[in-house]
């Protein structure tokens, strides 16, 4: 029996439904068709230049993202314009593109948890409780150690977990147990974090007054990369489709941060 686009969704919507997604989050189809058939599912964090080339070439009939392609509306589609081309040339080429973004941020088992259990944490509620009613959905989680651990560790365990680079705030060392994470942007979730009583959270996307504010609550802060945050969960992802569609191909691309490390090879 042939794999379509909607018994993807479905199974995705089974544990993240789309309606759990923030007021304004444009999940689900982006473009193409639900009633399509699937022979090759690809992964991506996002859609970019090189994910497009690389469906392309991989011959992908099916692409599921984290972010949503269109987070702004557009006014036109005009193949002159970088963006806009590239859109239409996977349109035309019949790709169909679903992505399912803060409904997979609140749900049990979502991307914050994922980051959590596989930094040995135990998870225990959201930050910012959702409309399910549910005390598990929602953004970020707090969550606990099985015993004090030294931030630093915490931080280099972080680290080896996304590949990525890790920032600290603190410059002294100190043990922690409750554990608050948003993977992502979560600077916003500071009130919450700090109203729970935190000592150490994990997200990305901090700017300078932000984490100045939590330096002066006395809340340490180790910040990430974003894409790598959320990557993490999306590997994961892939496997779990993989064996939950074995009769198709699925594929993941490992992409990485917009962003780049200077290191001691460039001069």
């Amino acid at each position: 029996m042939d794999t379509t686009v909607e018994d993807i969704c479905r199974w995705v919507e089974e544990w993240a439904p789309s309606d759990w997604a923030e007021e304004g989050d444009r999940v689900g189809l982006q473009f193409g068709s639900r009633r399509a058939r699937v022979r090759h599912l690809g992964l991506a964090l996002e859609l970019s230049p090189a994910v497009a080339q690389w469906v392309q070439q991989e011959g992908i009939d099916l692409l599921l993202t984290h972010h949503p392609v269109f987070f702004h509306p557009l006014r036109r589609l005009c193949a002159e314009d970088p963006w806009e081309g590239l859109l239409l040339a996977l349109v035309r080429q019949g790709l169909t593109v679903v992505s399912y973004h803060t409904n997979l941020d609140v749900a049990p088992g979502g991307v914050t948890e994922v980051l959590a259990e596989g930094l040995g944490l135990e998870v225990k509620e959201a930050l910012r409780p959702g409309r399910a009613g549910d005390p598990r959905v929602g953004l970020g989680r707090m969550a606990e150690a099985p015993e004090p651990v030294p931030v630093t560790r915490l931080a280099r365990r972080l680290a080896a977990l996304v590949k990525a680079p890790v920032f600290i705030t603190d410059h002294e060392e100190k043990l922690v147990r409750l554990v608050a994470l948003c993977a992502g942007s979560g600077a916003d979730l500071l009130p919450e974090v700090l109203q729970k009583g935190a000592e150490v959270y994990i997200t990305g996307d901090v700017k300078h007054h932000a984490a100045r504010a939590a330096e002066v609550a006395g809340l340490t802060l180790v910040v990430s990369d974003h894409y790598a945050l959320e990557n993490y969960f999306w590997r994961g992802l892939a496997s779990k489709i993989a064996q939950q569609f074995p009769q198709i191909q699925v594929s993941y691309f490992p992409g990485r941060s917009p962003l780049r490390l200077l290191n001691e090879e460039v001069p």
